[in-house]
């Protein structure tokens, strides 16, 4: 879940959801909606300092699995690393009218984590 704060454009929006898919705004070279995709939808996720690392490229490189590789894992690191990359886009798209003020990461219903950025 991402929360968005800031002023009502024209049409009393805060926040065009469906923007992700028309943002000429580029995350590690994707628009929003495509990196979103990419990193979440049916992949692997895995830390950068993770002990079977290699077992994890190994099976990615047969195609058994979509890797993607981060500074660190869990619901916490998820919500920060979610809370990191759509701040700039949604900063720019919006001439900074909307900004994140909080990304909370469910690992399933019983456990969140909630990154704010400090005020």
């Amino acid at each position: 879940r991402v929360w968005f704060e800031g002023e009502l454009d024209e049409r009393n929006w805060v926040w065009d959801f469906g923007h992700a898919k028309r943002s000429q705004y580029k995350i590690d070279g994707l628009s929003p909606k495509e990196w979103m995709d990419y990193m979440f939808d049916h992949t692997t996720i895995i830390a950068e300092d993770d002990p079977g690392l290699g077992g994890f490229k190994t099976m990615n490189q047969l195609g058994i699995i979509q890797l993607r590789i981060i500074p660190a894992v869990g619901a916490e690191s998820f919500a920060k690393y979610i809370f990191e990359k759509l701040t700039p886009w949604v900063e720019s798209d919006s001439n900074n009218r909307v900004k994140i003020v909080r990304v909370e990461f469910m690992e399933h219903n019983k456990n969140t984590a909630i990154y704010e950025e400090k005020k």
